[in-house]
């Protein structure tokens, strides 16, 4: 093999890995939303400024301040939670800089309220290599579709289906 034709096949394979752990950065945050680790979250993103633009809850621009919102609005023993990211679709714009949109499936069950919540999110985020890793530096989220439900009285009520949950649910972020 030339020497040109290593250069490329290294750059292809160094691009899969890249890809692969932008994909693991992801899934490491879902999963540590859902098991209501709130530092492990914040660290999927970068330090210093950063736009978490998260609709009708509020745009963040620090990691600190997403894990803080988190931690009041979702580390609790009523809810339960579940994010379940697919269709990722990843583009590098430079080799340390992608974009990618991903599709999120949500579900919440909040055990105090009595209200099941099934939501369809478009995240658009932004990657940046910083010091060797991966690290998130801008997400927005795109409120797709929101079913919210009361299981109070025994039987499954729709209370809400529209585009987003807000103004209907509280967050309970004091």
């Amino acid at each position: 093999m030339s020497d040109g034709g290593m250069v490329d096949l290294k750059r292809r394979i160094q691009r899969l890995e890249d890809l692969e752990a932008i994909r693991r950065l992801k899934h490491r945050y879902l999963n540590a939303c859902d098991r209501q680790l709130p530092d492990v979250a914040r660290d999927c993103f970068a330090v210093g400024e950063i736009v978490i633009d998260m609709g009708h809850l509020g745009v963040l621009r620090h990691r600190d301040e997403f894990a803080a919102l988190y931690r009041a609005a979702g580390c609790h023993p009523h809810v339960l939670d579940m994010h379940h990211g697919g269709n990722p679709e990843i583009d590098f714009l430079t080799d340390d800089h992608a974009r990618a949109l991903w599709s999120l499936d949500y579900r919440n069950i909040n055990t105090q309220e009595k209200t099941v919540t099934f939501l369809s999110v478009l995240y658009h985020d932004e990657y940046r290599r910083l010091d060797g890793e991966w690290r998130i530096t801008q997400s927005r989220s795109e409120f797709k579709t929101a079913l919210h439900c009361s299981y109070g009285t025994g039987v499954l009520q729709s209370l809400l289906a529209a585009k987003s949950v807000a103004g209907v649910v509280d967050y309970g972020k004091s």
